[in-house]
């Protein structure tokens, strides 16, 4: 019985204390709340950093595959975009520049296994250098290649301006020499001399074997008002020499008559084989001497040599009547060309044709003697046989041949010693 009586009052009193708390706001029992554990401070949800989703990789817009730089085909510069340096950029080097030739070779005929001398002249030039050239034209040698070409010859002062060459081989019978000179400008040759080579004694004419024998002949010179030059020859079997002077007309004086007919010019050696000129006048302009060899006998004469005085003006006869072309005025198979030189000297080329499979060739140097006659003692004489593709091979009978050229009532004749003919040409 206590037992019920005691739950009912309990919840009696439950009752009005739920009441009671309907209408008091029970003042805050500073329950200080057993602090709340802070629940743990809501992590101050420092909002969630989004998910910074690994910073979406910027998706830096994937560099548009620059293509690497569509090489901008930057238009290919029109290949006229860098002019091209003008050619003229080095001033090609004028003729004041470049090394001058005055005097050139001349042909020797000498003996097999004997020796000759080729003798230039030059003015502006630090190298000399000097060149064989085969019969044919196909070979052009420096001296150092022909020395291996010829082991048996003896090739002396290849490099300077006067070629000695010795232990002649008949081998080089038709092979022609040149001298290239040459500077910081450039380089310029000078004429090819032709080589003869004998097997034994004597030439195309010989003289008597009890007469003497010329072995090298005069050459050229040129040389300035009062100036000097000397005059060489070689012979075998003479007891005397006597130089002669042979005027632009045709007349022929001793050394000791031009003596006097030219008392300035001062003459050494008149009579021996080489002869010396100084203080020349220019009134000798266009004279030429050659050397009279004699024995017991008989006598004969070297080839001639033509005086050229730089400056001086040029005898009447020196003129250029004779430059062109040239044509056989019967069946016109043979043309001639000359090219004026200047000072009274041409150039000649020569080519007859006997047929379609051959032809002759002749080529020297002709040098005024008189009025409307020129001169040559240096001819190269080789014949040209063809096959049907147009090559072609060449003889190896060359010499130095003689002979003249003169004009007569508007044509012109040559006189060829070698033949002993004289034909007739017409302007071609």
């Amino acid at each position: 019985m206590k037992k019920k009586l005691l739950v009912l009052a309990s919840l009696a009193l439950a009752a009005l204390l739920l009441s009671a708390c309907g209408r008091k706001t029970v003042a805050p029992v500073n329950v200080t709340a057993a602090p709340a554990p802070a629940a743990e401070p809501a992590p101050v949800q420092t909002p969630a950093p989004a998910p910074t989703l690994e910073p979406t990789p910027m998706i830096t817009p994937a560099p548009a595959p620059t293509l690497e730089p569509t090489p901008m085909v930057t238009p290919a510069p029109a290949p006229t975009a860098t002019p091209a340096p003008a050619p003229t950029a080095t001033p090609a080097p004028t003729a004041s520049n470049l090394p001058k030739v005055t005097k050139d070779p001349t042909g020797e005929t000498v003996d097999v296994g004997g020796k000759c001398q080729f003798v230039t002249r030059y003015e502006n030039a630090k190298w000399a250098e000097w060149h064989f050239v085969s019969p044919d034209g196909t070979q052009d040698l420096d001296y150092v290649q022909a020395e291996k070409a010829f082991p048996t010859m003896k090739i002396i002062n290849g490099g300077s301006k006067d070629l000695t060459l010795d232990k002649i081989p008949e081998t080089l019978n038709g092979w022609k020499v040149y001298c290239r000179f040459s500077n910081d400008y450039g380089a310029v040759k000078s004429d090819m001399a032709s080589i003869t080579v004998r097997r034994g004694s004597g030439s195309s004419t010989p003289a008597p074997a009890n007469y003497p024998r010329v072995t090298k002949d005069p050459t050229d010179e040129k040389v300035a008002a009062n100036g000097k030059c000397q005059f060489v020859t070689r012979y075998e079997n003479a007891k005397l020499a006597e130089w002669h002077f042979v005027s632009p007309d045709g007349r022929d004086i001793t050394y000791a008559q031009a003596q006097k007919e030219f008392p300035t010019l001062k003459i050494k050696g008149g009579n021996t084989k080489d002869m010396t000129l100084d203080s020349i006048p220019e009134g000798l302009n266009g004279w030429r001497v050659y050397c009279r060899f004699s024995n017991d006998n008989g006598s004969v004469n070297s080839g001639s040599a033509l005086i050229t005085i730089q400056g001086a003006k040029a005898p009447a006869a020196q003129r250029a009547g004779f430059e062109g072309r040239w044509a056989e005025e019967i069946a016109g198979r043979c043309q001639i060309v000359f090219k004026y030189r200047g000072e009274g000297s041409m150039n000649v080329d020569i080519s007859w044709s006997s047929s379609a499979w051959e032809r002759a060739r002749w080529n020297m140097t002709a040098n005024v003697y008189k009025n409307d006659i020129m001169v040559y003692n240096n001819a190269h004489y080789w014949v040209e046989t063809y096959t049907d593709e147009s090559h072609f091979t060449t003889s190896q009978d060359s010499y130095n041949g003689t002979g003249s050229f003169y004009l007569q009532d508007g044509k012109l004749h040559w006189a060829n010693d070698q033949t002993g003919e004289d034909t007739v040409f017409v302007p071609a």
